[in-house]
């Protein structure tokens, strides 16, 4: 089958030339490395940090993570088979668009996995996003919409519609359930599995802000916690949550103020401005409600007051008047009555 080449349109980002992909659940794992190259031994240290973090008495994971973690010794070795090979080619080489390519395929893939996605900017920096998904197909296919990315804003979407080419490839799958595979250490809890793999690739391509890299990442020296170089310069990151927060009900939000990256600062600038628009909107309808009901307050003691002074005067009368003189008094006080009502229902009525 011959390769893909997608079109740009105003709603559609550049894509680039794409590589037939089967759109079935791989059965088999891919194979455990037995010579560890550099990046191998990296990402091997990250992971290691990474669940021995999560399966601390004391850390605020353990409750979530902990049991499950120490349930599978052999969770390392799973997530390594979930890794495509392409991925390990493209980290322990010379980092490049050309190079980011080979990572990427047609993603038909509907399975559960984690995916990249490499965007370069008009300013001509890369940036890398690291997602996942249990159908890897139709979130993809979300991406490349341009009304949900309208509707949906995100530093991820921002960085797509600021950019002049985009590459999407899978970085590790998840076994298909079928085949026995679901016995796997790991394959137990599935979602849990999902965000290990997620929280991994994105530490190893360095796409968290610098202070969840720096928290993450092993302080025993042998790890450099900045952002990876490569031929087109530094390759900044658009990943904001931590993805081992994924499908709690509260996730740590990260402060991006102190971001160096320009896109970042243009993020927040319009988030800024959008947030001051939507606020100045809700704070005139809440003004028209207080209005309103400022309005209907006044109505009612108004109502209140002519009623308490007509009783008042009527009991006075009757006290004072002759039956005669009584009731034509009466007569005039109950027509000022039913008029101030009718006022009352006008004005109601009426009222915007």
């Amino acid at each position: 089958m011959a390769a893909v080449v997608e079109q740009a349109t105003p709603y559609r980002p550049p894509f680039h030339t794409i590589t037939p992909y089967t759109n079935s659940s791989q059965p088999n794992m891919f194979d455990y490395p037995v010579d560890f190259n550099n990046a191998q031994l990296e990402a091997k240290n990250i992971l290691a940090h990474v669940l021995t973090t999560l399966k601390e008495k004391d850390s605020k994971y353990y409750p979530r993570y902990g049991k499950w973690v120490e349930r599978h010794p052999r969770l390392e070795e799973v997530c390594f088979r979930c890794i495509r090979p392409q991925v390990w080619t493209f980290l322990n080489g010379k980092w490049s668009v050309d190079a980011l390519k080979c990572v990427g395929v047609d993603l038909r893939f509907d399975g559960k996995g984690v995916y990249l996605n490499g965007v370069v900017g008009l300013d001509r920096n890369v940036r890398i996003y690291i997602g996942q998904a249990s159908q890897i197909r139709a979130r993809v296919a979300r991406h490349l919409n341009f009304r949900y990315r309208r509707d949906n804003p995100s530093l991820h979407y921002h960085a797509m519609q600021q950019s002049t080419y985009n590459i999407f490839g899978l970085a590790a799958q998840l076994p298909s359930p079928n085949m026995g595979n679901h016995a796997l250490p790991g394959m137990d809890a599935p979602d849990l599995l999902l965000n290990v793999l997620e929280m991994w690739m994105c530490l190893v391509f360095r796409t968290l802000p610098l202070q969840v890299l720096e928290q993450w990442l092993p302080d025993d020296g042998t790890i450099n916690k900045k952002r990876k170089e490569g031929q087109e310069g530094e390759y900044g990151g658009l990943n904001i949550a931590t993805p081992i927060d994924h499908g709690e009900k509260q996730r740590e939000w990260i402060d991006l103020s102190e971001s160096e990256d320009p896109l970042v600062h243009e993020y927040l600038r319009r988030g800024r401005n959008y947030s001051d628009t939507e606020q100045k909107k809700r704070s005139d309808v809440q003004l028209i409600k207080l209005e309103d009901k400022k309005g209907e307050n006044e109505a009612a003691q108004k109502y209140t007051k002519q009623a308490k002074d007509y009783n008042k005067a009527r009991k006075q009368q009757d006290e004072s008047l002759t039956p005669g003189g009584a009731f034509i008094l009466g007569s005039a006080l109950g027509g000022s009555f039913i008029f101030v009502m009718i006022k009352l229902w006008q004005s109601r009525k009426f009222s915007p």
